[in-house]
């Protein structure tokens, strides 16, 4: 099995939507983009320094959460290597990810990658619980050991520590290829033929 996550993984968040959406969010609060934090996901980390009202933070968190994205295509090379690995029976492919449940069902529409998954799962960006909870449900929905699972993802505190945490096998991109993430996705289908599992049933 693998499990992608989707921003900054398979497509270009921070290239191309994180800056319209701060854009956004200065003019919502009347402030310079440069005095944001670019780097934060919640719109609290967003704004985190600034002096607000509440009604400025409601404003920001609309345009920062607004379901509709700028026109996006998966990163290069990405959408390819999703076809090849659903080409195999034995290889399953999730989708875990965090943010906006509707903004990201809109990511997947825009960048076209909907139907190249088993399951999509979307933690919202604020709330209890982290990706290992999300990730461990999975293992056990799927019935698969998590060494036979690969995590791919960019972000370390996020998912990539979650997944080595639980057994998994992890790869950060971009430092990673997808040249090299087949060739993990071929060791593991070679110890394990039977890496796609069905769900469990209840």
């Amino acid at each position: 099995m693998v499990v992608f996550d989707l921003d900054d993984t398979l497509i270009d968040t921070r290239g191309i939507l994180v800056p319209d959406a701060l854009r956004r969010v200065a003019a919502a609060v009347g402030t310079p983009v440069e005095r944001l934090n670019a780097v934060g996901k919640a719109i609290g980390e967003v704004l985190a320094g600034l002096d607000v009202t509440d009604e400025q933070r409601a404003a920001a968190a609309a345009v920062w959460y607004a379901p509709d994205v700028a026109p996006l295509t998966a990163l290069p090379g990405a959408r390819e290597l999703l076809d090849a690995l659903r080409a195999h029976p034995d290889v399953g492919l999730v989708l875990l990810t965090r943010g906006d449940p509707a903004r990201q069902q809109q990511k997947l529409d825009a960048c076209g990658l909907r139907g190249c998954f088993d399951e999509v799962r979307i933690r919202p960006i604020e709330g209890p619980g982290t990706k290992r909870d999300d990730l461990a449900a999975i293992l056990a929905k799927f019935n698969v050991p998590p060494g036979r699972c690969l995590v791919v993802g960019d972000d370390e505190a996020d998912e990539l520590a979650h997944a080595r945490a639980l057994g998994c096998v992890a790869i950060k991109v971009p430092q990673a290829t997808w040249a090299d993430v087949e060739r993990t996705i071929a060791t593991l289908r070679g110890a394990n033929p039977e890496s796609r599992r069905k769900p469990e049933s209840s």
